[in-house]
């Protein structure tokens, strides 16, 4: 028993020096954006109002450590931030091509080459399993409608 108690300790110490959120750090340059508790529907359809990228946290389950675990996300080089549970990241963007990535104990980078009025979608989110101190980063391409249903609790 004391041995399983040792290792939530453990687990608990490292939980909490997560990855910092790099978008804090002195010197950085923070990409402009908007964080949403609920994406607009504007955006739900390709138009001229918008071009850019929406990244969201997925509304995978965070257990005691909330959303310390989420990855750090970079849009050309540039912080955003953490990505947040059921929370949005809007960043407007010019049309052309960009490198969207999220990382912790890993790298994940997505190429992308919008057009005007384009929206692309990222589902932001962390492996459960895997990592030797920080949990893996997950970056996928996703769709609007997902994005709706777990943003704005659809």
């Amino acid at each position: 028993m004391n041995k399983f108690i040792a290792g939530l300790v453990l687990a608990a110490a490292v939980a909490g020096c997560a990855m910092p959120d790099a978008s804090e750090k002195v010197g950085a340059v923070t990409i402009a954006h908007q964080d949403l508790d609920r994406l607009p529907e504007s955006l739900r359809t390709a138009g001229d109002a918008f071009t850019g990228v929406v990244i969201y946290g997925d509304a995978g389950y965070t257990g005691l450590v909330g959303n310390r675990p989420y990855p750090n996300v970079r849009v050309d080089g540039a912080p955003l931030g953490k990505c947040e549970k059921r929370r949005a990241m809007m960043v407007p963007l010019a049309p052309g091509p960009h490198l969207v990535e999220a990382y912790s104990e890993n790298n994940v980078t997505h190429n992308i080459d919008l057009a005007e009025g384009e929206v692309q979608y990222f589902r932001c989110n962390f492996m459960r399993i895997g990592g030797i101190i920080f949990p893996p980063a997950v970056l996928k391409p996703a769709d609007a409608d997902t994005a709706f249903r777990i943003v704005n609790r659809e």
